[in-house]
């Protein structure tokens, strides 16, 4: 019997089921169609979420979904829970075990470092449409704690390339613009600006907004820093023109597409006997990676080539392509302020990298039972083998319902009851306008409008 053909017919098969994607399907079809009680539902109704080990998936997934729901209290709710098991799983030592020596899908999940600090995002939105400014801002400046308390903790040579968080540093501004706290909104936004300078203009796939460069500008003009107007205009290669100040504003906020999926792709390694110190050693020629096996060299193994399990990121196209707010013939375009997709791809690579180490004890422990065992019972040895080859897989678990990106637009509104039309233009060239209503209290208000739609 041709054990090898068994099992690389019993992966194919566990494969093409066992991804989170498709255990998430359900209630993800429900955010399509804008049926967000039907998704918590849906959610609540899910087995794999269900499961201790995904606790933190599970309140993620609800928070984001009460978010769309617009019930802001539930959702901060469902985060808090979120934030505290982070805390908690970071303390899952057996299930560590478990995950690096079988399958890590098979630990707690601690989530990706941008998941973690997205919750702090959300939370804090959460706080703004409660009208609660003070704690509003605490959350985003959790933002920025997060990822300084994330990357210490990373080795010299493989930190993350995401140590902070532009569109964090400019919902700080906004938020301190909001509370009154001009001198503190010109800070932030100065630090958004330096952060997309040190990057080349460019940081995770975003440009600088034109509106932070105008908020920047308005808020150092407000606070009599005219030399740093003149040295910023140098650096961004524009000339600041003061414009009419608008007394009323509001800030709206676009969330577009859903963030990229996990799936699970695999490296192949080749095990040659005979090397010179007497050991198997194992090699990828794509990862340029070389491992030794501490098993002693027997003629009675061949060459063996089997495949170690990696996660990947699969893009979602969204149906939107562009939008703006239209008011009395003018158009405000969105502009882009949060690039998801990058972000998710870039800190996953990095993530590789830093977790080589584990990928090779879980390849050499797996190797190394299978050929003590088959050195005394070669059909037991092949059977073990077997087992390895189906427990071996990626862990596909990711946060499926953020966006794949967030748009803002700053546009001026009335003392009152505002109704702003967005116009939506999808990639068939299709343009749909849906309308938001907000409610004018202060000098600054915040709104949102969420289109999960995808291709």
């Amino acid at each position: 019997m041709d054990f090898k053909y068994i099992a690389f017919s019993l992966i194919f098969v566990l494969m093409s089921c066992s991804t989170y994607r498709g255990k998430s399907d359900a209630f993800q079809q429900k955010i399509q169609q804008n049926d967000y009680s039907g998704a918590l539902k849906t959610v609540d109704q899910n087995s794999f979420l269900k499961k201790k080990r995904n606790e933190l998936l599970f309140y993620m997934e609800k928070g984001k979904i009460a978010y769309l729901d617009d019930n802001y209290l539930r959702s901060n709710e469902f985060f808090n829970k979120a934030d505290a098991l982070i805390e908690e799983n970071k303390r899952d030592v057996g299930g560590k075990i478990l995950g690096v020596l079988t399958n890590p899908e098979r630990q707690f999940y601690k989530g990706e470092d941008f998941e973690k600090v997205a919750i702090h995002y959300y939370k804090a939105l959460n706080y703004l449409f409660l009208k609660d400014i003070d704690e509003a801002l605490v959350e985003a400046k959790r933002i920025t704690l997060q990822l300084q308390y994330l990357n210490q903790k990373y080795p010299e040579g493989k930190k993350n390339r995401y140590v902070n968080d532009t569109f964090a540093l400019t919902l700080q501004g906004l938020l301190y613009e909001s509370s009154g706290d001009q001198n503190n909104a010109f800070i932030a936004y100065r630090n958004a600006i330096d952060l997309y300078l040190q990057n080349g203009g460019n940081y995770f796939g975003v440009a600088i907004p034109n509106q932070l460069k105008e908020d920047f500008f308005r808020t150092a003009d407000f606070m009599g820093f005219y030399s740093e107007i003149e040295r910023y205009e140098d650096l961004l290669g524009i000339s600041y023109q003061r414009k009419e100040e608008e007394t009323r504003e509001a800030v709206v906020f676009w969330e577009n597409g859903l963030v990229p999926y996990k799936d699970e792709t695999a490296f192949t390694f080749s095990v040659v006997p005979g090397s010179d110190i007497g050991f198997f050693s194992v090699f990828n020629e794509e990862l340029d990676l070389t491992i030794p096996l501490p098993i002693d060299y027997s003629d009675d193994v061949g060459l063996d080539i089997f495949r170690v399990a990696f996660p990947k990121y699969v893009s979602r196209q969204a149906l939107f392509r562009k939008a703006s707010i239209q008011i009395d013939s003018v158009e405000y375009p969105f502009q882009l302020t949060e690039n998801y997709n990058n972000i998710a791809y870039k800190t996953l690579k990095d993530r590789t990298y830093r977790e080589i180490g584990n990928v090779a004890l879980r390849l050499v422990t797996k190797k190394t039972s299978e050929y003590l065992l088959k050195s005394k019972d070669e059909l037991s040895g092949n059977l073990l083998g077997i087992f390895n080859a189906i427990t071996e897989g990626a862990d596909t678990r990711n946060w499926q319902s953020l966006p794949e990106h967030i748009h803002y637009s700053r546009v001026p509104v009335k003392q009152g009851k505002n109704k702003l039309d967005v116009v939506l233009e999808d990639r068939y060239n299709n343009t749909t306008t849906k309308s938001i209503s907000i409610q004018k209290y202060g000098s600054l208000v915040f709104a949102k409008i969420t289109t999960p739609e995808i291709l």
